[in-house]
């Protein structure tokens, strides 16, 4: 399994560059967690030299990530001086050092920041500038991933998701030279529940209809009535007659 020391520049007391609203130990630290997060969801064991606000010397990050032996080891920064872009620090004499900070460099392009190029520098003494790229025993960069002084450069890392855009492009670099594949995160929507179907209302019982009333029978006329009317009409063709 692969190993992948994180440091994270300046921290506590040493708040680093400062400019526009930020601190540099603060976007170090987003951009870290972000690119740390990634990497294990690769399967690679990582160590960070801090996951706070604390104080964090260069010694003791370098003897961590000796200790902790990594196959590569970067340096999370930002940069101060009005300059604008991404620049990447790796050993003098190149090798895994220097495909890892074009790498990363790489990434960073590809979201959109500018690369002012993947570089070294030496000291009086012929050897590396910075302590973190002379002394850890594994290949090692420093990635400086924007200029906190110029509000436009700024614009790359300033809300927490270009932060996190910012780690995982790193993360996506140091994959690539440890020869992992990149597999994207995929975000599974859940299927949305399907709300009961209410049970239909209960039809209600049709009223009895009532019976009919009994239809009285008709009264019978008496026999008496029919013979005094056959006596009254004998009596009307006789006068109209005689």
């Amino acid at each position: 399994m692969k190993k992948v020391f994180i440091g994270v520049g300046h921290g506590g007391s040493d708040p680093g560059a400062v400019a526009n609203g930020f601190r540099e130990k603060d976007l170090n630290l987003s951009i870290a967690l972000a690119c740390n997060e990634e990497l294990q969801r690769h399967g690679v064991t990582t160590l960070m030299s801090r996951t706070a606000d604390e104080n964090d010397t260069l010694n003791e990050e370098i003897r961590e990530c000796n200790a902790f032996a990594p196959d590569l080891a970067l340096d999370v920064h930002n940069n101060a001086g009005g300059g604008d872009g991404a620049e990447a620090f790796y050993h003098f004499g190149g090798g895994t050092g220097k495909r890892l900070a074009e790498n990363v460099l790489q990434e960073l392009i590809a979201i959109g920041q500018n690369s002012r190029g993947a570089k070294t520098r030496k000291n009086s003494a012929g050897r590396d500038w910075y302590g973190f790229i002379r002394e850890t025993a594994c290949p090692a960069v420093i990635v400086e991933f924007a200029f906190v002084d110029n509000a436009a450069d700024l614009q790359f890392i300033d809300t927490p998701e270009e932060q996190r855009k910012a780690g995982i492009a790193c993360a996506k670099g140091i994959l690539a030279t440890l020869g992992i594949p990149y597999v994207p995160l995929v975000t599974v929507v859940p299927e949305p529940i399907p709300e009961p179907i209410p049970e239909p209302e209960p039809i209600p019982e049709p009223e009895p209809i009532p019976e009919p009333e009994p239809v009285p029978e008709p009264e019978l006329i008496p026999a008496s009535f029919w013979g005094k009317l056959r006596k009254i009409l004998k009596d009307v063709i006789h006068r109209i007659f005689h």
